[in-house]
């Protein structure tokens, strides 16, 4: 791997292995609600938005191209059929137990996660693993699971289906996502479909953990 691979590949492992500690102990001090939030505040300042400005610097913009061959069409099919599916199983069978104040709280954090995930993770290995796809792919996939379980070591946080469904739901949607971007060479699409995703399935945690 060259210098600058190393480099995302070490401060996401070391991101993680941080957050391993500092999830639990945010959430024990200050209540899960709010360890969770100053966790993601984390998340988001300690490795999201370094590697959006200090990994990939002026070369996210060409990662946001939303043109699709005409070979490609099935792309919005299939993250559609996603989001719906999401939508089906989480939210639904909850959305009238669900207060306003709820779905305002999940629109704020899905318009700061959704992009800056995808900026961090599809976008800083798509970019920084051009030169080898497969491996980048790979570890892409392998560390963004990888970062949910310090969010499954959360105290006072219950997620819907337990920790097996945010790992796992995070390894199947993550295997999706990276395989449309690196089949069309954008973030674009799996950004939106990570947006719509966050908020149909943000509400759920915020409601059933009184975070509102």
């Amino acid at each position: 791997m060259t210098a600058s691979q190393r480099g995302l590949v070490l401060h996401a492992v070391l991101a993680i292995g941080c957050l391993c500690l500092a999830v639990p102990f945010l959430t024990t001090v200050f209540g899960g609600p709010v360890g969770y939030l100053l966790s993601l505040g984390l998340y988001w300042l300690g490795f999201c938005v370094p590697v959006v400005f200090l990994h990939l610097g002026g070369r996210l913009a060409r990662l946001y191209d939303p043109r699709l061959a005409t070979a490609q069409s099935w792309v919005a099919v299939v993250l559609g059929l996603q989001v719906a599916l999401v939508f089906a199983a989480g939210l639904l069978p909850n959305i009238g137990t669900i207060p306003l104040e709820a779905f305002a709280l999940a629109l704020l954090l899905a318009l700061v996660n959704a992009p800056l995930e995808e900026a961090a993770w599809r976008g800083g290995f798509l970019e920084l693993f051009a030169d080898r796809p497969v491996l980048g792919f790979w570890l892409c996939w392998a560390l963004f699971t990888a970062w949910h379980v310090p969010l499954a070591l959360a105290h006072g946080i219950a997620y819907e289906g337990g920790w097996p469904a945010l790992v796992g739901g995070a390894a199947g949607l993550g295997l999706i996502w990276s395989a449309i971007a690196w089949r069309t060479g954008s973030i674009f699409w799996v950004s939106i479909a990570h947006l719509f995703t966050n908020l149909v399935t943000f509400p759920v945690l915020i409601a059933r953990n009184g975070f509102v």
